[in-house]
C-alpha cells in the first residue's frame, strides 16, 4: 500500500473541526421578536466529517480542514453581516456604506444558516481536497446556550 491509499474502517470514525467567527444579522419575513433588529453573534460551528482512514490512521488532517473550511468561513462570513437578499433596505445600506456582507436567498435564522453551511462546507472540501469526504452534520452555536444541528 502506498502513502495515499485509503483503508476502510468499519467502526465509523468521524472528524469534528470547530470554527468561530463574528457575524451580524437580523430576522425578516414577518418576524416580530427582538431579533428583527440588527445584532451580532460570536458564532461557532462544528463540522463533522467522515471518510476512510489512510494507512497513518487519518481520515483528514485537521490542518487541511482548517485551511479549506476555515478559509471559506473567514473569506465569506467573518466580520460580515449575513443578509437576506429580500431585505433590500439593509442590503442597500450595507452596499452604500461599503460594508462587508454576505447575501443569501433565505431568512437568516440559525437553522437556515446551518443548512447553508453544510452545503458550503461540502463544496469547500470537494473543491479543496483530493480525498473523498462527507460532511455528516453541522452544529451551529448562535449563542453559548442555543444551537442547531443538521442531520
Amino acid at each position: 500500500m502506498t502513502g495515499g491509499e485509503r483503508i476502510v474502517v468499519t467502526h465509523g470514525v468521524k472528524v469534528v473541526k470547530r470554527f468561530r467567527w463574528s457575524m451580524a444579522h437580523r430576522l425578516t419575513h414577518g418576524y416580530t421578536g427582538r431579533c428583527a433588529s440588527l445584532h451580532g453573534h460570536e458564532y461557532e460551528v462544528g463540522v463533522t466529517i467522515s471518510g476512510s482512514m489512510d494507512k497513518m490512521g487519518l481520515v483528514v488532517d485537521f490542518g487541511d480542514v482548517k485551511k479549506v473550511c476555515g478559509g471559506w468561513i473567514k473569506e465569506h462570513l467573518d466580520h460580515t453581516t449575513i443578509v437576506c437578499e429580500d431585505d433590500t433596505p439593509l442590503l442597500a445600506f450595507l452596499q452604500d456604506e461599503g460594508q462587508r456582507h454576505y447575501s443569501v436567498p433565505f431568512n437568516t435564522t440559525a437553522e437556515n444558516i446551518a443548512v447553508h453551511l453544510r452545503t458550503k462546507m461540502q463544496s469547500a472540501l470537494d473543491e479543496g481536497l483530493d480525498t473523498p469526504l462527507q460532511v455528516e452534520s453541522i452544529t451551529l452555536m448562535e449563542t453559548p446556550n442555543s444551537c442547531v444541528e443538521t442531520p
